[in-house]
């Protein structure tokens, strides 16, 4: 039997764990309208075994409140569309990065199921935690040593 090392494209962490940290990294732009005491993710998992669709509810005052809802399509995609006064552009494109690139999460869940996942307010180890599996899951590209040296021919 041979063992092989995950590479960097291998699955870095579930669908759940990182829908539940764009949540948390938002946390404040989805509490500036109300201070929600929950925030609840509903996604269904389509045929192909993708999501097919996310919904974000907050929970404030004993009712829920939709946030946005999202419908990925490979070919286009306009990104969440945020309802009842709430907007959060970093969210919305943390979203959008996380359904169109789902190659790189896993998720436990069988075709044409739902999915459901409440988040109450994070402390400071959660927000520690949500950072780091954003970061290992989308990680910043390294400069180029062409664009250096592009820099340095230029002040040449």
């Amino acid at each position: 039997m041979k063992t092989e090392l995950l590479s960097n494209s291998a699955v870095v962490t579930d669908m759940e764990n990182i829908l539940r940290s764009a949540v948390v990294l938002n946390w404040d732009a989805l509490t500036s309208q109300s201070k929600p005491g929950a925030v609840r993710i509903e996604y269904h998992i389509g045929r192909d075994g993708s999501v097919a669709f996310l919904k974000l509810w907050a929970c404030g005052s004993g009712y829920w409140s939709l946030i946005c809802d999202y419908t990925p399509n490979v070919g286009w995609s306009d990104g969440p569309r945020f309802s009842n006064g709430y907007h959060s552009r970093p969210l919305g494109r943390l979203l959008q990065s996380i359904l169109m690139n789902q190659n790189l999460f896993g998720h436990a869940c069988r075709p044409n199921t739902n999915a459901m996942l409440e988040i109450r307010t994070p402390t400071a180890e959660d927000t520690s935690l949500a950072t780091e599996r954003v970061n290992g899951a989308f990680p910043l590209p390294a400069k180029t040593t062409a664009v250096s040296s592009v820099a340095r021919l230029a002040g040449s």
